[in-house]
């Protein structure tokens, strides 16, 4: 392949990356898990100390490196999944480019280009290039390494040993998984040694003694604190190993032959499960490009005596397999991450092998252009489509959480509020989170600053005017009652749902009471002879055949007993649907109103696919389920007309 194609190419193929990268970067996927968020806290931490860990312990220990890279991002972003996610997008761009630089030196410049395609629209790598998980690097280390030791063996140049070994010793720093790179090299070593012992040729010892080394220099603060605190660095491993009676059930080698079948299968059968991962079971490769794959394989199989570069692909694939092999719920592909970007060569072997055996220019042209059509458009349905539109993507990444964060800073008008970071002051504004919410989850100690206007806890007293509750709903959130102040505009809100990887049905994340100085110009539009006026109605259309009913409520006096709001919608005069329920759906109930108090209360009414302006109307009103009576309407005069209203939808 001539150079300047090679060039044309591969700005094609890093603008394609780019483009799968950056479209609706930090909208898909939706949220923030908890492990993204603990990088975010540590980076605080960092920015806040000036502390610099060699190695984080929260969170079962993680490595440092990519931590590092996320507290540059948040101290010039500021506090954001954005600012957590965006070197992930910058990592994985670089790894493109590196693949192809790997793929060019071991094989040739059109492998290298058709593997850099390939891990471009790898659905596996687009995901991982758009969260924060810190396991995205070692791809990128491991590229490096390839491409500075084949270069350095290739040109018996020393000047690239050293970076080599340092970069490698670096790669212990990105991601656990990079601990088996050791027993990788060790093979390769061996079947080095067996290629160059047929062939009568020199081992390279100076530069491998200069690349050890510089490993070891780089490595040595992490390989001394393991020494010191093993049970922090590896104790997580212990944990998820197929070896442990609770993980395998007592059947170590029926696990392990099970695990063997599915971490083998991961490439063309059934991949991944868990949906912050992968779309769940979706094998890393397409239909398409999975054939591709196994032709890749059966064609690196039959050169793996005379190619050397073959066996470096079979042997390191094969090895970087083994951490998912051994752990629970293989094929896991954060653990797996040590393939890649190797294993984008097999496919690109396998292609590049056709397009040899294809005589007519259209014909290579075809088996080139075809299997990468195929995969783009099988990543973008998938991700984008499916993926990104389940409401499962967002509960796996934890979104309701990350609502309510955006809400607390809406609310004090500084901070990511979930669309864009908000440089504004309190103005007297005052948030109280429930000390559980707090500490069930993480992204709200990371997306909400630590600020005297933000209390942990709703036992304090309030001082402000302005004040946003968040309680756990479902257990003590009448608590934030006393939190409220009176003669308030008061709003109850129903928070974003949740659903753990356990949780048989979705749950209300958090439970919202907001209160803000009442308007002082609002009029009433009706009159009812209990203590309350009427002031206005608005409606929004929502999902699922459903309208959301707001009605604006004024207390003239303090109300003791406890009523029901019925609200009956109408077309052409005739009902179609209705919702009765206590007020801010039985959140903020009556007997709670005081003089003075406006209330938003908000009733969600089923079976209104659309709204008809004109057509549209709502009939209101109140009354006491104890004893069934209900609220009259008062006249001009005073005098009671009806026991309900009717208002029109626009």
């Amino acid at each position: 392949m001539k150079l300047g194609a090679w060039i044309w190419g591969m700005v094609a193929v890093l603008l394609v990356a780019t483009a799968l990268r950056v479209c609706a970067f930090g909208e898909i996927p939706p949220g923030l898990y908890h492990d993204e968020a603990q990088h975010g806290i540590d980076a605080v931490s960092i920015l806040e100390s000036g502390n610099i860990p060699l190695y984080f312990t929260a969170n079962n220990g993680r490595e440092p490196l990519f931590i590092y890279l996320d507290t540059l991002a948040v101290g010039i972003l500021g506090r954001s999944p954005f600012a957590l996610r965006i070197p992930s997008f910058f990592i994985g761009v670089l790894t493109v480019a590196a693949t192809a630089a790997i793929g060019r030196v071991l094989f040739s410049r059109r492998v290298g280009l058709l593997a850099s395609a390939i891990l471009a629209i790898t659905l596996w790598h687009v995901h991982l290039s758009r969260t924060a998980y810190r396991a995205i690097l070692l791809p990128l280390f491991i590229a490096l390494v390839f491409w500075l030791v084949t270069q350095a063996l290739q040109t018996s140049k020393l000047k690239y040993w050293i970076p080599a070994g340092l970069l490698y010793g670096l790669s212990f720093y990105t991601y656990a998984a990079a601990r088996f790179t050791a027993v990788a090299l060790i093979c390769l070593g061996v079947y080095a040694a067996s290629l160059r012992q047929r062939r009568r040729g020199r081992l390279p010892w100076r530069g491998t003694i200069l690349a050890f080394t510089a490993a070891l220099v780089a490595v040595a603060p992490l390989a001394i604190y393991t020494l010191l605190n093993p049970q922090t660095v590896l104790g997580r491993p212990g944990q998820v190993s197929i070896t442990s009676p609770e993980i395998n059930g007592g059947d170590f080698w029926g696990t392990l032959f099970r695990h063997t079948l599915r971490t083998l299968g991961m490439f063309f059968v059934k991949g991944d499960r868990i949906w912050r991962h992968n779309v769940p079971w979706r094998p890393v490769f397409d239909p398409m490009m999975g054939l591709m794959f196994l032709i890749g394989l059966w064609f690196l199989l039959r050169r793996v005596r005379r190619c050397p570069a073959a066996g470096v692909v079979l042997i390191w694939v094969a090895v970087m397999l083994l951490p998912t092999l051994f752990a629970e719920d293989a094929p896991h592909f954060l653990r797996a991450i040590g393939t890649m970007p190797v294993v984008a060569l097999i496919p690109a072997v396998g292609i590049d092998g056709l397009m040899r055996c294809a005589k007519p220019a259209w014909l290579r042209l075809m088996v080139m252009v075809v299997p990468l059509l195929f995969g783009v458009s099988s990543t973008v349905w998938d991700y984008f489509g499916k993926y990104a539109n389940d409401p499962m993507t967002a509960y796996w990444f934890e979104q309701g959480a990350v609502t309510l964060a955006g809400r607390a800073n809406s609310f004090l008008e500084s901070g990511w509020n979930e669309e864009q970071m908000l440089h504004g002051e309190a103005h007297d504004r005052e948030v109280f989170l429930d000390s559980r919410l707090w500490s069930d989850w993480p992204q709200l100690q990371f997306l909400i600053a630590d600020t005297p206007a933000v209390t942990i806890g709703l036992d304090s007293e309030r001082g402000s005017d302005s004040v946003a509750v968040f309680t756990w709903p479902y257990e003590g959130w009448q608590r934030a009652w006393a939190l409220l102040p009176t003669a308030a505009e008061i709003t109850a809100e129903k928070g974003a749902l949740s659903q753990g990887d356990t949780d048989p049905e979705p749950y209300m994340t958090y439970l919202a009471f907001y209160s803000m100085p009442p308007s002082t110009t609002n009029q009433a539009i009706a009159r009812f002879d209990g203590g309350i006026e009427l002031l206005g109605t608005s409606t929004i259309l929502l999902d699922d055949d459903m309208v959301r009913v707001r009605i604006r409520w004024r207390a003239t006096a303090d109300l003791t007993e406890d009523y029901t709001v019925f609200v009956h919608y109408l077309r052409d005069g005739e009902r179609i649907s209705q919702a009765d329920s206590g007020a801010a759906y039985g959140y903020y109930p009556t007997s709670q109103w005081h003089a003075g108090d406006i209330i938003n209360d908000d009733h969600d009414v089923p079976g209104v696919s659309s709204v008809f302006p004109g057509r549209d109307r709502l009939r209101l009103g109140l009354w006491n389920p104890e004893n069934g009576t209900a609220m009259h309407l008062l006249g001009e005069s005073g005098n009671p007309t009806a026991d309900w209203v009717e208002v029109a939808v626009e």
